[in-house]
């Protein structure tokens, strides 16, 4: 690891010049004139029931525990003092989620569900004690990316309650009033110093707001931005240009969104809109068919985004759009697919994301998942939490079934979300429905093949390096929570309730270790973990045999 100096060095290097320039500029403030000012909302129906009401969705907050104060957000409960609406104890992605108010929506869907009344006015005592407790422009309340999700959670809440609200003028009022000033404080503070999806969300919301309050001066702007930014954001095959795939989901999402509330307002979206939303579509079905999850991949979880299947559905009745899930080969991401009977296996052979905003990347790169019959089986570890004394490990090189060479990590990852050296010059030297060759070369100049076939009921993996002398390595493998392993000479069986296979050693010596994966943000698991390595320090052979 570089010294600190030289991290900073190394990562301010391929940030874009607007980019520090952006970072460098303070927090603008809304005219004190404006803060005041009153304006009329006009309602934007923006609430997808296959989204938004979908059990599997709203159980991921319980609403019971909220009328009693009480908030289940990332797996984690707290307690809230409605007077600070801060929880010191917890982490800082913990309180951007109360910020983010997304449980608004649980609420208005179990006041859909049962008529209970009790859940609306849990909704507007939620609201209005953000609103006094919150004042412009403090803390995390004002950040722009929670101002970005929560404007729109709090539409979706106000369509799912419908008229049921009209009749309390001094609550919708209030709502309206607040709605309009986190507008403002927006449109003037978007995250240009960061860019990638946090600048996507902001846009999004703009859009959408602009729509609402009737401003079509500054959605005429902002779609400028938003054009360039779905350009720029979603690469040719489709994939979002972050490589995960849980914010792939969350983008395609917001498509959907926007899309509803520019056609109720007869508002112009660029040409590339729906065959953006196309590729994205057919990216998404097509990497997580058969892998029974989210791909960990970069930053990512389930129970974040929304399902697959769900959005698949939301596109076809919002979009008239049909999912393509049979794509293999997505080139600008460096994602690829092979299958074989009851087995789909998914690679990672690409560039980290974007060189000037690698945030939410880790070191995965020559990685692979696997699934048998629709359920994991070889996982990379997940995504347990931004802030944690286990971040590094689970962006590590060890994290991920991959290759580490000499302790070398793929990436120079430190703090939350920054990178230093990274690694370079991937390639896809062979490419065919069954076998996959790859290089890689380190920043310190160690080049890797990495040669996958996969046959019948069979994954065979060949790892060498490229005339590197005195140097070796080792070639990790996680498996899933609930799968047992079993040394047995040279093969290692593994068991579970759902499969039985083994692992069946050449040219390596092999040991068994326990870790930790996070298949949900704020949830650890363990699991096991094969580490192998070369006999002669350069070549190591497996396979995977079900």
């Amino acid at each position: 690891m570089s010294t600190k100096v030289m991290l900073y060095v190394n990562t301010i290097r391929r940030m874009r010049p607007g980019m520090i320039l952006a970072r460098l500029c303070p927090q603008r403030r809304v005219a004190i004139s404006a803060q005041d000012e009153s304006h009329s909302l006009c309602p934007v129906h923006l609430c997808i029931p296959e989204l938004d009401l979908a059990e599997s969705y709203t159980s991921r907050f319980d609403v019971s525990a909220l009328l009693q104060d009480e908030f289940l957000l990332i797996n984690e409960r707290h307690h809230v003092d409605f007077n600070a609406w801060n929880v010191t104890e917890a982490s800082h992605l913990w309180n951007f989620n109360l910020h983010y108010f997304e449980y608004g929506i649980a609420l208005a869907a179990a006041w859909k569900n049962t008529g209970d009344e009790k859940y609306i006015a849990c909704f507007k005592r939620l609201i209005i004690s953000w609103i006094d407790a919150c004042p412009y422009a403090e803390g995390d309340a004002w950040h722009p990316y929670t101002i970005s999700l929560r404007i729109i959670n709090w539409m979706i809440a106000l369509d799912l309650f419908g008229d049921v609200l009209a009749g309390d003028s001094a609550f919708t009022n209030a709502v309206t009033k607040s709605m309009y000033l986190q507008y403002l404080h927006l449109l003037i503070n978007q995250e240009k110093h960061l860019r990638a999806n946090h600048y996507w969300e902001n846009l999004k919301t703009l859009l959408i707001c602009s729509v609402a309050f009737g401003e079509r001066d500054v959605y005429g702007r902002v779609l400028r931005d938003f054009e360039g930014q779905l350009n720029e954001q979603i690469l040719s095959d489709g994939v979002h240009f972050e490589r995960s795939l849980m914010y792939h989901k969350l983008v395609l999402e917001g498509m959907l969104r926007v899309w509803l509330a520019a056609n109720q307002a007869d508002c112009p979206l660029p040409k590339a809109f729906i065959p953006k939303a196309q590729a994205m579509l057919n990216a998404m079905v097509s990497l997580e068919k058969g892998m029974g999850k989210t791909p960990f991949f970069n930053d990512a979880a389930d129970g974040v985004a929304k399902d697959c299947n769900q959005l698949v559905f939301a596109c076809k009745r919002v979009l008239g759009l049909d999912a393509d899930d049979s794509l293999t080969a997505f080139p600008d991401a460096g994602y690829y697919k092979l299958y074989n009977g009851d087995i789909a296996v998914m690679f990672d052979a690409g560039e980290p994301g974007p060189s000037y905003m690698l945030g939410h990347a880790h070191c995965d790169c020559l990685s692979f998942e696997l699934s048998y019959k629709g359920r994991p089986v070889i996982v990379n570890s997940g995504t347990y939490a931004y802030q944690s004394e286990l971040r590094p490990y689970f962006r590590s090189t060890a994290a991920h079934n991959t290759v580490m060479v000499d302790g070398e990590e793929q990436m120079e990852c430190w703090g939350e979300h920054r990178v230093g050296k990274s690694y370079r010059d991937v390639r896809v030297i062979e490419l065919s429905d069954k076998r996959l060759l790859f290089e890689m070369t380190l920043s310190s100049g160690t080049c890797l093949h990495r040669l996958v076939a996969l046959l019948k009921g069979k994954l065979e993996i060949a790892d060498s390096l490229v005339s590197e002398e005195g140097r070796s390595f080792s070639s990790y493998l996680h498996f899933t929570s609930g799968i047992s392993a079993e040394m047995l000479g040279e093969r290692i069986g593994l068991s579970s309730t759902k499969a039985h296979l083994v692992v069946e050693l050449e040219s390596c010596r092999a040991e068994l270790l326990s870790a930790h994966t996070s298949p949900l943000f704020g949830v650890l698991t363990d699991c096991s973990v094969i580490v192998m390595h070369p006999f002669d320090g350069k070549n190591v052979n497996y396979s995977i045999e079900f």
